[in-house]
């Protein structure tokens, strides 16, 4: 059970959850002891109220990953080098108010649940907390500091410099000012140290924070700031752990089902380390059917093709909605270069398989005369934005014949969520080593992760960052927070402009809008204008281009 991870804790958001910049607030009521509903002066005053809010935290990172807003899907990559979406992105058109505006959601979200750890902080500290141990106590501040350094990392990835926030904000306060980039980056490295310093080895329940996820995030950190052997040294901490380890052979459920260890890595109930996955390290935690369990994630609405719209060749439909597949719309397509390029060094990369990349699909409608037969190009090359039922579909983003209870036509997941796992902690340490300027130890790293996928391994002379990037798209697509990756390297234009293309079914290749709109300095996102307009006592400065 996930009870201590999931619980009917929205009434403890409600009120824990102050909005960035709140614009009144009325000063006598802040003065008044409530004793008929919950405020953090009367629930913060013993362990299992502090475990609820530390729920809320994890509650909040949730909707990070998914919330039903479909912009939000920007942070996983779409707009990037790895997926477009058919309402493709003019960047020209990116700007602090307005349509793409919902891509500023993250500026709100990570600033509220910044808020909520350090009220969680700041009351760990007052009287009226009475606690078991020092232990207890220790612990609830270090997972709330993690969070704390997750939302600040979020934001100095995409935004660049923000106005850190340090202490909990009870009343109004207009004159935010913006740190650097790396001041904000040096904060949450204060705080990850605090937190591998007091939080347990072992989770407390499945997707609570351990010293590994702290390690993990600090050497991410590290080498934001370019501290290249402390940021080798921390994922170091994680790697030679030897409760730790890439999951090497097929494991946990399903076994008896024909596929590949990668391709069990993303089967229902084989992401938490219960199920024997040492691999996994932080894992946010979905349940379908209970209360405050999660909305699922639509990812294979998202990844997979348009299958339902497919005709056959003699213009019926020729799919229905199944547990194989559930329901694809092909809400982002793959680039050409995720769909084909990044594979063509080694095609018969593990990854790669047809276990893990589907890439041929058969008619599944039984009203059909073609019941049974290949989908051909000739019969897609005629539809109108063929590419959408052309695209590859990545399993890893849907439950093949395992939808739960039978639900398959919604296109919504419901599984365990990786936010870590030790695959990208090698590449994190490969990328320090080549920061560091010993390529081949990062060449040693990648090829570890590239081993377990029976992947041809790299020469020292051919890594760079390019190759790294490359890597993790072999290994995290899907997975990753792609835009906060690329653009903590200032490489999202770069990117973008040179892989950011469409693969039409008769094989022909364009650009996407994407590509021929973005600017560099698109390698940041804007600060929101609701955000510089309440910050009326002081200047909220604008990124550069906006």
């Amino acid at each position: 059970m996930k009870n201590n991870i999931i619980r009917i804790f929205g009434k403890l958001i409600l009120v824990f959850g102050l909005y960035f910049f709140p614009v009144s607030c009325d000063e006598e009521f802040l003065d008044e002891i409530p004793k008929d509903f919950l405020t953090p002066n009367n629930a913060y005053t013993n362990l299992d109220g502090f475990e609820t809010a530390i729920n809320g935290l994890h509650y909040l990172v949730r909707e990070h990953f998914w919330n039903g807003n479909w912009k939000q899907y920007a942070l996983f990559g779409n707009h990037t080098d790895y997926t477009f979406s058919y309402n493709k992105l003019d960047y020209n058109a990116l700007s602090a108010s307005g349509i793409w505006a919902g891509f500023l959601v993250y500026w709100d979200s990570a600033y509220k649940l910044i808020q909520n750890a350090n009220t969680i902080i700041s009351h760990a500290e007052m009287d009226e907390a009475k606690w078991n141990s020092n232990t207890d106590k220790l612990q609830i501040i270090a997972e709330a500091k993690f969070f704390r350094a997750w939302g600040h990392k979020i934001l100095a990835n995409l935004f660049g410099g923000v106005p850190i926030v340090d202490t909990e904000i009870i009343s109004p306060k207009y004159d935010y000012v913006r740190n650097t980039r790396d001041e904000v980056y040096q904060f949450c490295k204060e705080d990850l140290e605090y937190a591998v310093v007091n939080l347990p080895d072992e989770e407390k329940s499945p997707g609570r924070i351990t010293k590994a996820a702290a390690n993990h995030l600090l050497s991410e950190i590290n080498i934001c700031l370019e501290n290249w052997q402390e940021a080798i040294d921390a994922a170091s901490l994680v790697i030679d752990d030897p409760d730790y380890e890439l999951m090497a052979e097929r494991f946990g459920a399903r076994t008896d089902i024909e596929g590949d260890v990668y391709w069990d890595l993303f089967q229902i109930g084989n992401q938490n380390r219960n199920s024997g996955n040492k691999e996994s390290i932080w894992v946010i935690q979905e349940e379908y059917g209970a209360t405050g369990g999660g909305n699922g994630c639509l990812w294979e609405w998202m990844w997979g093709p348009w299958l339902t719209s497919i005709k056959d060749p003699d213009g019926n439909s020729g799919f229905i909605t199944d547990d194989e597949f559930g329901w694809p719309i092909a809400h982002r397509t793959p680039t050409y270069w995720l769909q084909q390029v990044v594979w063509e060094d080694d095609w018969d990369d593990m990854r790669n398989s047809s276990y893990n990349i589907r890439r041929e699909f058969y008619y599944n409608n039984p009203k059909s005369n073609y019941y049974g037969q290949k989908v051909t190009k000739e019969v897609l090359i005629p539809m109108s934005n063929n590419y959408r039922y052309c695209q590859v579909y990545y399993m890893k983003a849907t439950t093949p014949w395992d939808h739960p209870k039978g639900i398959y036509n919604t296109g919504i997941v419901w599984k365990d969520i990786y936010a870590m796992r030790l695959a990208e902690t090698y590449l994190l340490r490969a990328e320090a080593y080549l920061g560091k300027g010993d390529k081949q130890k990062a060449a040693d790293d990648i090829n570890v992760v590239r081993a377990r996928a029976n992947a041809t391994p790299v020469d020292a002379d051919d890594v760079d960052i390019d190759f790294i990037l490359d890597e993790r798209a072999r290994e995290l697509a899907v997975e990753e927070m792609r835009s906060c990756t690329l653009m903590r390297l200032g490489l999202l234009y770069d990117r973008v402009k040179k892989y950011s293309y469409i693969l039409w079914a008769d094989g022909s290749v364009e650009a996407t809008k994407e590509n021929t709109t973005i600017q560099p300095h698109n390698n940041l996102w804007p600060i929101p204008q609701t955000a510089i307009d309440l910050n009326s006592e002081a200047t909220l400065e604008q990124n550069p281009g906006y």
